[in-house]
């Protein structure tokens, strides 16, 4: 017993200083009376005297919880809540956890983590970027109900636009000459969402569908909209032809964005920002021998931070037909490009000129003298190079001269962009760590019969461990109010853990038994009991 009360004293040295004593070696603690002294003793932190004095209350440290111990007086109710605030809890609560498994000393006086704090300016990025995920995750996993039917192995669609009508309207041109509509639906066999184009009364070659969809599927780019698949169905009651792609949460066309009434011109550098975007798709298209045929603004996506994707890439292969690798007609391929470019070039017009129309011929004086008095020189050049009519056929890197310096903006932006989501998932991996560790702790204690005893989760190792647990989230303050303290609740996880040598005291609620251990001797004991109940799991 007087090792544990020396013990005792160097952790807790509040015990001896108000008359409690150790007897026996079940550890219970016996109050002696004793008169509380005028001063309060200093703790010894670390080697170092600490002593902190509000009032009439003196706070010390109790393994990194406060702890308020009466001076020469008692303490009223009232005159607490008279008493101001010591420590001023956070007003915000993040979700994230302390990205740490160092060993942190005992102190009086815990710092509020920077993510336990109020966001700041300098933390707007990443609020925003989970802001903008949360947004996405919940269209992604938003299940409604639909009286649709099923589509091969994809089910609960559900319309993402309205359908045009069946019989096309009188000088209304149907995108792909056929009418469409866009469904949202989940995949049965990987349970995941895409999207669903739907282009009705077409007949559709499938002999060649299968070549012209793997060229496609192989391709990868993260500004196109990858295509996963394409089939012919009737379970609409016709012959209709659905091209599935990938789900882009929160998108928005170039059409709905910026083709607006009302709307200003667009900012140089955020045209710049599509510009470099949309050239570097191209480029990887016309790369894999392969063209666009279908640069529109309503066929053209953007989400997140200004991320631009083309859409719809390949439906005019499969509709209409392509020649792939034909040697017999080895221009047809790079005629398609070479319209590609043009097409570019009149998009960048569209856009700068905030008007669909700007691109007509009759409009094209008045959208030259928008564009010289708005933007600068380097934009008419770039548009001179892709609308003038050349001799020499025309390729997509000549652009990357004219873009020039923009291009290290560009990239600049990126690694911010990316540093910034490393830094988030970096908190979501230790939430994760955080989160297993918690799930393993709740599976072992509070286990209502095990091995066919009733009292197994009391006894031996599982004790120990309920007591751990009252530690870290079952704190009182001295009038006995729950004492909600997230900082202490996250060190202890990481400090069990890491497995940390540092020295704690567990009493039990009544304060009838005392336990001194390390938080390795707890991690040992949470082990051994979680790898006893996984092998018996599935054994009875």
């Amino acid at each position: 017993s007087g090792c544990i009360q020396k013990t005792m004293a160097a952790i807790c040295p509040k015990y001896l200083e108000h008359g409690f004593c150790i007897h026996g070696t079940s550890c219970t603690l016996q109050h002696i009376d004793k008169p509380p002294t005028s001063a309060p003793t200093p703790l010894q932190i670390n080697g170092n005297m600490l002593k902190t004095s509000f009032g009439n209350l003196t706070l010390e440290d109790i393994s990194s919880t406060p702890t308020f111990i009466p001076s020469s007086h008692h303490i009223t109710r009232t005159e607490m809540q008279q008493q101001p605030p010591l420590i001023q809890a956070p007003t915000h609560i993040d979700y994230y956890l302390p990205s740490t498994r160092m060993e942190m000393p005992t102190r009086a006086f815990i710092p509020t983590p920077s993510h336990l704090e109020i966001p700041s300016a300098d933390n707007s990025t990443g609020n925003e970027l989970c802001d903008m995920l949360m947004y996405q995750q919940s269209i992604t996993s938003l299940y409604i109900e639909s009286k649709l039917p099923d589509i091969d192995k994809y089910y609960a669609l559900h319309p993402l636009e309205p359908e045009l009508p069946a019989v096309e309207p009188q000088g209304n041109m149907y995108t792909f000459s056929y009418p469409s509509v866009c469904y949202r639906a989940y995949n049965s066999i990987d349970g995941c969402v895409y999207t669903l184009h739907r282009y009705k009364n077409c007949q559709i070659n499938t002999s060649e569908t299968k070549k012209i969809l793997d060229r496609w599927r192989s391709l990868s780019h993260p500004n196109i909209v990858r295509i996963h698949d394409a089939f012919p169905t009737k379970q609409f009651g016709d012959n209709s032809f659905v091209v599935v792609y990938d789900f882009c949460a929160g998108a928005r066309n170039l059409k709905q964005l910026h083709f607006q009434k009302d709307q200003g011109f667009l900012d140089e550098s955020l045209l710049w920002n599509y510009i470099i975007q949309l050239t570097a798709a191209i480029r990887t298209v016309h790369a894999n021998k392969l063209s666009c045929r279908m640069i529109n603004p309503s066929k053209i996506i953007v989400t997140g931070r200004n991320r631009i994707r083309l859409n719809c890439l390949g439906v005019m292969d499969l509709l209409m037909g392509a020649v792939l690798d034909d040697p017999t007609k080895p221009f047809l391929i790079q005629h398609q490009q070479q319209e590609d470019i043009v097409e570019l070039g009149k998009l960048i017009v569209c856009i700068s000129c905030n008007s669909i129309s700007a691109i007509h011929q009759s409009n094209l004086p008045k959208s030259s003298d928008v564009i010289s008095s708005t933007y600068t020189a380097d934009v008419r050049t770039l548009l001179q190079h892709l609308l003038n009519k050349s001799q020499q056929p025309k390729k997509i890197n000549d652009l990357m001269p004219m873009i020039g310096a923009r291009f290290y903006t560009h990239i600049e932006r990126l690694r911010v962009e990316n540093d910034t989501a490393q830094n988030e998932l970096l908190k979501e991996l230790e939430n994760g760590r955080l989160f297993r560790l918690l799930c393993k702790i709740n599976s072992v204690l509070d286990r209502p019969e095990h091995m066919l005893d009733p009292g197994w989760c009391e006894t031996g190792e599982r004790y120990i461990l309920k007591l751990f647990r009252n530690y870290m989230f079952h704190k009182v303050d001295e009038l006995g109010a729950p004492w909600i303290d997230l900082p202490h609740l996250l060190m202890c996880l990481n400090k069990l853990d890491a497995g940390s040598l540092e020295q704690l005291m567990l009493t039990s609620p009544h304060e009838q038994s005392v336990i001194i251990c390390t938080y390795k001797d707890i991690k040992n004991n949470f082990d051994k009991c979680f790898n006893e109940i996984f092998m018996m799991q599935g054994s009875l």
